[in-house]
């Protein structure tokens, strides 16, 4: 009954094994001299250095090593857990997947080791989901965690599951050793279940991969499972018997261990088996010798961890108060340090801003004074003009048409009073009605009849209609769709600009197509004005501005709206006029003379 049970321990222990395969340093050669408090020790000064330099790969990689002495060396799994916890809720913050699965894996092998296969089955397929990537090295060792913990449940059906993830992740990484692994575990599996002759053809796999890994391990873990099978299944003593000898050949220059121990007993039933009873009595006598000695061993051990565990307590509780104490100095120490960088800090900032914001207050007093002595320049410039164009069209209209339209009459009179003068006097009419011709296009120069009889939006068509030639074709949009009428004023400020900027366009852009669309959005109205023309731009990428332009610019801005020009060179220009609408209510005080 006894050798049975020894089955699943040989399937198994290079789970453990390649769990715990780790490059040699301090830490490992303390644990290997038995010097479990000099490990501890210098775990703690890594954790601590890769804490205060924020090497969170350290850290954890530290974190894993001393949780593992708490679980194989000390059998302090409670510990180990607390460990492992309170480092997960520093990954949480800051770590990386791969850290956060490499401690998973650590979380996980401590529930086996305090027999909770539920729970470190849970954690290993967490980790799987959340953390592990596909071509991830740590996603190997957690499908271990879950084959082995299911086996330990004895569920079968969920072993079973996982055989062929492991063993195509194995294949993936290219690695012979953890191949031979999952060819062992298959053979476990069909093994457990009575399936031998299927077990086998795995485990004659597992031990070619074996070999090609040159693992000593593997190949004597692959080998054992060999000579069971034949010592159990076969019945094939005399071959379970030479592997047997082979394996302990192996291991010639090694103390006696329990794997050791388990082959000789193992030849000691092989040779009962086939009736020679002097060697089988001489492999029982080393096992027993093993068992009495491991046995003293045991107890010197114990006593060992028991003396190792006190120190360790001590050790630790040193190692906490100090963290403590010094956590407490950092914490007054950092507050004293915040609170002085704070106050010098907010006394500079307040400096600089005081400083900053009174000079910024000189700057744009001194900045508005020009802007509004040159802006109410421009409005006066600009009212001025307009008053005087409705000034010189009233005049044209009420007094000098007038007066040539009042000549012609009489010159119609005395043409009928006096016939034989009507060639002279044809002459006469025709020169009137010439100057009554150039008086009206003058007027309607300076105040056009369709912005007072038709409103703007007709002025703007017009205005399309008169600019566009063969050189040059002006296209006009209206969206606006009721008719509308705006304040005359706010319509005659509105068309001299638009007029001035088409008056650029055709003297400026080269331009063979441009637009005028316009719209309304409640009490706002928008222009906008684009030509396909050359563009323009300054050194800086920006457009410079000429004296027209400026006047523009000030005048669309008294009177509430804005102006945006986009340009690029050889990418033609487009103009962008907001304005708001006035109240219709003074339209009665500018009035349009037509002549």
């Amino acid at each position: 009954m006894k050798k049975n049970l020894l089955i699943p321990i040989l399937l198994f222990s290079f789970t453990v094994f390649s769990q715990q395969k780790t490059v040699r340093d301090s830490v490992s050669y303390y644990v290997e001299k038995k010097k479990i408090v000099k490990a501890l020790q210098y775990c703690n000064k890594k954790i601590d250095y890769s804490s205060k330099m924020r090497d969170i790969a350290n850290y954890t990689n530290y974190i894993c090593k001393k949780a593992r002495i708490y679980n194989y060396q000390l059998n302090e799994h409670e510990k180990a857990l607390k460990l492992l916890y309170d480092a997960k809720a520093v990954l949480d913050k800051k770590g990386s997947n791969q850290n956060k699965s490499l401690l998973a894996n650590e979380i996980s092998n401590t529930y086996r080791h305090f027999g909770l296969y539920s729970e470190a089955i849970s954690v290993s397929k967490k980790a799987l989901k959340n953390y592990v990537k596909e071509n991830d090295t740590v996603k190997g060792y957690l499908l271990e965690e879950i084959l082995e913990s299911y086996h330990r449940l004895g569920n079968k059906d969920s072993v079973y599951r996982y055989l062929e993830p492991n063993l195509k992740e194995s294949k993936k990484l290219n690695n012979y050793h953890k191949i031979s692994d999952a060819f062992n575990l298959y053979y476990g599996f069909h093994f457990s279940i009575k399936e031998y002759d299927i077990g086998k053809k795995y485990l004659d796999t597992a031990l070619v991969y074996a070999e090609k890994s040159k693992s000593i391990r593997m190949i004597t873990t692959t080998k054992g499972n060999l000579a069971l099978f034949y010592l159990l299944n076969e019945k094939d003593y005399r071959k379970a018997i030479k592997i047997h000898e082979e394996l302990i050949k192996g291991f010639e220059d090694t103390p006696i261990n329990e794997e050791i121990a388990t082959y000789h007993l193992n030849l000691n039933y092989a040779f009962e088996q086939i009736g020679n009873y002097k060697k089988a009595n001489e492999h029982l006598n080393v096992y027993l010798q093993y068992v009495e000695d491991n046995f003293n061993s045991r107890i010197n051990e114990e006593v060992k961890n028991i003396k190792a565990k006190y120190e360790v307590d001590k050790i630790e509780e040193e190692y906490d108060q100090k963290e403590a104490q010094l956590k407490v100095k950092q914490r007054k120490s950092e507050k004293l340090m915040y609170i002085l960088l704070s106050l010098l800090l907010f006394a500079g900032v307040l400096f600089y801003f005081f400083y900053q914001n009174l000079k910024l207050k000189q700057k744009n007093k001194l900045k508005d004074v020009t802007q509004k002595v040159q802006q109410n320049l421009i409005n006066a410039t600009i009212d001025g003009q307009e008053e005087e164009r409705k000034r010189l069209s009233g005049v044209l209209h009420d007094n000098i048409s007038a007066l040539l339209s009042s000549a012609g009459l009489h010159i119609s009179a005395f043409e009928a009073t006096y016939p034989d003068m009507k060639d002279e006097l044809k002459k006469t009419k025709n020169i009137l009605k010439e100057a009554h011709d150039k008086v009206r296009d003058l007027s309607h120069d300076l105040i056009p009849p369709v912005l007072e009889k038709l409103g703007l939006v007709a002025a703007f068509e017009d205005l399309c209609e008169k600019n566009s030639n063969t050189l040059i074709q002006f296209n006009f949009n209206n969206f606006i769709k009721e008719e509308v009428r705006f304040q005359s004023e706010f319509e005659m400020k509105l068309y001299f600009i638009v007029a001035e900027l088409f008056n650029n366009i055709i003297k400026h852009s080269n331009a063979s197509e441009a637009s005028l669309t316009i719209d309304k959005n409640q009490r706002q109205l928008s222009i906008n004005i684009e030509d396909n023309g050359i563009g323009f731009k300054n050194k800086d990428g920006k457009h410079a501005d000429g004296f027209g332009l400026s006047q523009i610019k000030a005048r669309i801005k008294n009177m509430n709206g804005s102006i945006v020009i986009n340009s690029k060179e050889n990418a033609g220009t487009l103009i962008y006029i907001k304005v708001e609408i006035p109240d219709a209510k003074s339209n009665s005080g500018s009035q349009f003379h037509n002549v």
